[in-house]
């Protein structure tokens, strides 16, 4: 049985509201995204994967910016 069978991954739109569940979600669907050998990959179950995927890596770039910017702000005051 193959990653995407054994732990269902979400489709939505929203990211998690914490970065760690976000991050682990995407590290979820890249175990689920490497090819199996010997295997063709199946282009309609990859496909909402891959969107999910570049939702939850904005999110949590965004999340990442965010935390530099504060910490930039208390270098200069600091």
């Amino acid at each position: 049985m193959n990653q995407m069978q054994q732990s269902p991954i979400n489709t939505g739109n929203e990211p998690p509201t914490k970065f760690a569940d976000a991050y682990a979600e995407l590290q979820r669907i890249a175990a689920a995204l490497k090819p199996e050998q010997g295997k063709i990959p199946d282009v309609d179950a990859i496909e909402p994967l891959v969107k999910r995927a570049n939702i939850l890596a904005k999110y949590c770039q965004d999340r990442i910016d965010a935390v530099r910017k504060l910490v930039d702000e208390q270098q200069e005051h600091g």
